[in-house]
């Protein structure tokens, strides 16, 4: 992979892993037995599954 290629992986690794970590605080900070809290931790866990996604394409393209 180009290194364009790997920047870019790079960057959209940090923004989901950003977008995650602002969300789980929110989670944290809404009522735990509300909807919200539910819709929320849902949408963290999603949210760091794509994260972790590309984690792992990066580590697999620098070990080429």
């Amino acid at each position: 992979m180009t290194d364009f290629v790997l920047k870019e992986l790079r960057l959209r690794h940090a923004t989901l892993d950003l977008k995650a970590e602002r969300l789980r605080t929110e989670w944290r900070t809404v009522p735990a037995t509300g909807p919200r809290a539910a819709a929320l931790g849902r949408q963290v866990k999603e949210i760091q599954a794509q994260a972790d996604n590309y984690a792992a394409l990066i580590e697999a393209a620098e070990a080429m």
